[in-house]
């Protein structure tokens, strides 16, 4: 018989909390029943097995590409009676500094949860109390390892075997030239009074064909958006520190959700809001009872694109680890109240908007400072803008209004280097650009003040320019970017 938990191991440890060096030469392996076989795909390449005399488990030898990233393992184990299909996803990282650096930029960005959101609904932290806001991880735990979570998974199952139907339906009829682009003539009908355009065989009307979604292919969508969250959360929690048997249980767990989410194949408008469906099946009912419960025991988190950043991309991960940091020091901030914010959502999910500012925070002098995550800065900008034909996209601007004073801007850039030591040259001189090429519809210059933020251990390093080269990591302390950054704030709101 075939066993209902795929566990697939890498050198010995659980392969869904293990890393890889790239081109490391590791040993895959699964406890296989007897009197049944078992395949491993890496990366769409099939692995040649080998088993050890008197061992029921199988083994694979695999040499990690030279090319950092996400790679799926999918494993498949058939007996006379039974199939089992497994996918799992192994990190591959460029060295062993970037394997620690995104661990411990992932487990930080978990442990600032709870204290960020106890800072925007406007909770001060003690001092010396770093537990403020703290969700319950053991009951995220206990739901995720329980009876609950396996009738939804059974309930998932069963509802991605369904077979999704569609209708296509006739719209009115439009002219050809209404349309931008030329539509896919398989997606629509010529009206009966069209004439062939000049020189063409277009019709000059024609009645677009439009999907019309069945009732299931919405509850796909729920369920895909659900597992997405799910998903991210058993990773999160995989960060934390778990007794072993409840460790092997999430790995279980989260390796099936894996591969149920690998099937879902979603087409419906991204404007479908699951907020007002309506289960119509038993199955549809289970997924929406444990929607309510996972909300409740999950809290807060991540939306689901953030704690997903691949190995490959430390640089990035580093860049929203250090907003959310600038975001909590000014959250924290004594004397300022944040007086907008769109840093979480209605469903209690942390994401980083680019559209509209994190954070407005006000003081009781009236000064107006605005958080903007990767603000662009075009020639034509209002009411800063570049100086130059080049659009000036800073990782982060503090776009500060003081009550007596003209509107300026404090800047923060986020530079991941893999060497250890100072700031290269180049960091520099792309700071400097920030400084001398942002002004305001004058002309004048409004940058007072820049921080580039350095993933080292040193002292910061002010320069007579108002360029700071501040060193931020993750596990350490950031008072030099709280001190730092309450320096400039006084600074500026003081101005007249």
């Amino acid at each position: 018989m075939v066993v209902d938990d795929v566990v697939l191991f890498i050198d010995g440890q659980p392969a869904a909390s293990t890393v890889v060096i790239e081109r490391k030469v590791v040993e895959w392996s699964c406890a296989v029943p007897v009197n049944a076989t078992a395949q491993l795909v890496v990366d769409g390449v099939l692995l040649e097995p080998f088993l050890r005399p008197g061992e029921a488990i199988w083994r694979w030898r695999w040499q990690a590409p030279a090319v950092a990233g996400e790679y799926e393992a999918h494993v498949t184990i058939q007996s006379s009676t039974e199939r089992t299909e497994w996918r799992e996803v192994v990190r591959v990282v460029p060295s062993l500094l970037d394997a620690q650096r995104y661990t411990q930029l992932l487990a930080d960005l978990a442990q600032l949860i709870p204290t960020l959101v106890h800072a925007l609904r406007g909770g001060r932290q003690p001092a010396g109390d770093m537990e403020a806001g703290r969700s319950d991880v053991a009951a995220l735990l206990a739901l995720l390892t329980g009876p609950a979570t396996a009738r939804f998974i059974a309930a998932l199952e069963r509802l991605t075997r369904r077979v999704v139907s569609r209708r296509l339906l006739l719209e009115r009829p439009r002219e050809l030239g209404d349309w931008r682009e030329r539509p896919d003539p398989s997606r629509w009908r010529i009206t009966t009074d069209a004439m062939p355009l000049p020189d063409t065989r277009w019709p000059d009307r024609i009645q677009p064909l439009t999907p019309r979604y069945d009732p299931s292919d919405r509850s796909l969508q729920v369920v895909s958006l659900l597992l997405d969250q799910v998903i991210g959360a058993a990773q999160s929690l995989l960060l934390s520190e778990l007794p072993a048997d409840k460790r092997m249980s999430l790995i279980a767990v989260l390796g099936r959700l894996r591969a149920i989410r690998a099937r879902i194949v979603v087409s419906a408008p991204v404007s479908m809001s699951p907020t007002s469906w309506q289960p119509r099946t038993r199955d549809e009912r289970i997924v929406q009872v444990y929607r309510r419960l996972f909300r409740r025991r999950l809290g807060v988190g991540w939306a689901s694109d953030l704690l997903s950043i691949p190995v490959r991309e430390v640089t990035r991960l580093y860049e929203v680890w250090c907003t959310v940091q600038v975001a909590l020091c000014l959250a924290q901030l004594p004397g300022w109240h944040i007086v907008e914010q769109s840093l979480m959502s209605e469903d209690c999910h942390l994401h980083l908007e680019h559209q509209h500012p994190l954070l407005v925070l006000v003081n009781a002098g009236g000064a107006t400072v605005k958080l903007r995550y990767q603000p662009r800065y075009a020639p034509n900008g209002q009411p800063f803008r570049s100086l130059d034909d080049r659009v000036r996209v800073p990782d982060m601007a503090l776009e500060i209004t003081p009550t007596q004073a003209e509107p300026c801007l404090i800047l923060l850039d986020a530079k991941y280097r893999h060497e250890a030591g100072e700031l290269p040259a180049s960091a520099l001189d792309e700071g400097y650009s920030y400084l001398a090429g942002i002004s305001d519809w004058s002309g004048q210059r409004v940058v007072t003040a820049l921080a580039l933020l350095f993933p080292a251990d040193d002292l910061p390093k002010t320069y007579p320019s108002g360029l700071t080269v501040l060193p931020l990591l993750p596990g350490e302390l950031v008072v030099f970017l709280r001190t730092w950054l309450e320096a400039q704030l006084r600074a500026v709101s003081e101005r007249r």
